[in-house]
């Protein structure tokens, strides 16, 4: 009996792990889409997310001195 019981947890476990597994693929993928479309939104409004902007901070504490 015992041996059955677990048996049957064991799978259960494996099915839990597989739909976990699956859902964070699809959460992966969706957040990617979002990403994409918030970036092309951010773009079309005049702000390039492409660039560089390492070197904004020196050249505004620049002009502050």
């Amino acid at each position: 009996m015992l041996r059955k019981e677990l048996k049957e947890l064991i799978i259960a476990m494996k099915m839990l792990i597989e739909a976990k597994t699956a859902n964070i693929a699809v959460e992966t993928k969706m957040e990617n889409m979002r990403l994409k479309d918030f970036t092309k939104h951010v773009e079309r409004q005049g702000l390039n997310m492409s660039e560089d902007c390492s070197s904004w901070p020196d050249d505004f504490e620049e002009d502050w001195e």
